[in-house]
């Protein structure tokens, strides 16, 4: 049995008018002003660690707000939260080629196992993926709160798919799917076999010089593999 570990944002399903507008709003709920993130890169990281990172800017900018960094980046995520859940009804969230698919044909095979390995948290894993009726497809995953740093991910996914299948999964029957550099990484660090695809923010080139095992212009081309 393989199990096959999916990012969510820019390889299953892109949105327009929800992540940095929903960001944006929650900083100023939080601050009481807005906050900027120029210059900070969302791709492949989890959410904790992009308002950590906010935080550490707007310091280093000359902000200064009441308590400490950890309540911070607590308060941001909650307010983040509840500001997509409001985005989310009209923001633009579109199945990615060949996505929706895929996980449909995993889902009838009985050799794969799904799950989900995101930077997301994951209330917000969810209500994206119910934007494309892809939510009910993977039981288990390991998401943005069970570690702020994502090569900390994959153990919390080995596990998990372990609990639901009795099963232990390791090496090459792991499969993880991205579309940044991060995904290749984490992926690599459990020796799974690690598979790019080009419909983030990353072109086919850039995801092969981090020498993934597979790298695809989108998961079409995985489909016919």
């Amino acid at each position: 049995m393989k199990l096959i570990l999916f990012d969510i944002d820019g390889t299953l399903l892109t949105i327009k008018g929800l992540d940095k507008d929903a960001v944006s709003l929650a900083l100023a709920n939080v601050f009481g002003r807005p906050l900027s993130f120029d210059g900070i890169s969302f791709s492949g990281k989890t959410d904790p660690q992009i308002f950590r990172e906010i935080v550490m800017l707007d310091i280093e900018l000359g902000g200064t707000f009441a308590g400490t960094i950890e309540e911070a980046v607590t308060e941001t995520l909650e307010a983040y939260k509840e500001a997509a859940r409001g985005y989310l009804p009209t923001a633009d969230v579109r199945g990615l080629p060949g996505a929706v698919e895929l996980v449909q044909h995993f889902h009838e095979e009985e050799d794969a196992q799904l799950g989900l390995l995101t930077g997301n948290v994951q209330e917000m894993a969810y209500l994206k993926l119910s934007q494309i009726n892809l939510d009910g497809y993977f039981p288990f995953g390991a998401f943005g709160n069970d570690a702020e740093e994502r090569n900390e991910l994959p153990p919390f996914a080995l596990q998990r798919a372990s609990n639901h299948t009795g099963r232990s999964f390791a090496g090459k029957d792991v499969v993880v799917i991205g579309d940044t550099p991060r995904d290749i990484e984490c992926g690599k660090i459990i020796g799974a076999t690690t598979v790019g695809v080009a419909t983030g923010h990353f072109t086919v080139d850039e995801l092969a010089a981090h020498e993934p095992d597979v790298v695809l212009e989108t998961l079409v081309e995985f489909q016919l593999a």
